[in-house]
């Protein structure tokens, strides 16, 4: 039977080889993207009009090469965290928080609402963005309207700081909310979202990976998505 320390190194290498796998795949998806459109330009240079049937299925071979490439893209981040994580340090969470909503795609129209956020936690700075970041934008993504507001609120309990990230959209069925976490699994379709699946996968590797927790719990009210995550508590800084 293996050991943990035995289990850690298998886990590494399959990370790594994902790692370089995922990036050798992107190559060939980037090609099925640019390749018909050479194809397109050499019929016309030619002289020769791309049928209407020919240019509908050009069109799919690039949605299709897109939603590889988001894949792709999704897995590549899973292997970094904890594998390429930055050395831990303090980070104040307002702060951090407010550096992921700035990045979030779609946010015009959502409010992020940090004034009961506040506390600490020590952790490497790119896996903590990693997971905001996720879950930031899965509010806004799989918000069923063009305007909304999300709050985030933190507490602490014993040694541990619990944080909680609620929007207003349509929410989460109970039924789904441990298989959101899985990788590559979306409640709606991939091409009406633009994700693969993988933003909730990477927050819930980033927590296990600070020795914390996460899951989707019920909101206090009646709409909307709840997110709570449990990390280390940072010690008060030394005056």
């Amino acid at each position: 039977m293996k050991d943990l320390a035995e289990t850690g190194e298998t886990e590494r290498d399959f990370e790594s080889y994902l790692y370089i796998v995922t990036h050798d795949l992107k190559t060939y998806s980037r090609a099925m993207r640019v390749i018909p459109e050479w194809i397109e330009e050499d019929l016309g240079a030619a002289g020769h009009a791309v049928p209407a049937e020919v240019r509908e299925h050009v069109t799919m071979l690039r949605d299709y090469a897109r939603g590889l490439d988001l894949m792709l893209d999704g897995l590549t981040e899973l292997s970094r965290v904890g594998r390429l994580a930055d050395t831990p340090d303090r980070h104040p969470l307002p702060e951090a928080l407010r550096d992921a909503w700035c990045r979030v795609p779609g946010r015009d129209g959502f409010d992020l609402d940090l004034s009961q956020a506040a506390g600490a936690v020590v952790a490497p700075g790119n896996d903590l963005d990693r997971m905001l970041f996720a879950v930031l934008s899965n509010c806004v993504r799989h918000h069923d309207a063009a305007q909304g507001h999300v709050t985030v609120r933190t507490r602490c309990d014993g040694t541990r700081l619990i944080l909680t990230v609620t929007d207003d959209g349509p929410g989460v069925d109970p039924d789904y909310r441990r298989k959101v976490f899985e990788p590559l699994f979306t409640l709606r379709a991939k091409d009406e979202v633009g994700t693969a699946g993988m933003g909730l996968a990477v927050a819930e590797k980033v927590a296990k990976t600070l020795g914390g927790s996460i899951a989707i719990v019920d909101s206090p009210a009646q709409r909307g998505c709840t997110v709570e995550i449990g990390l280390p508590l940072a010690p008060s800084p030394i005056v």
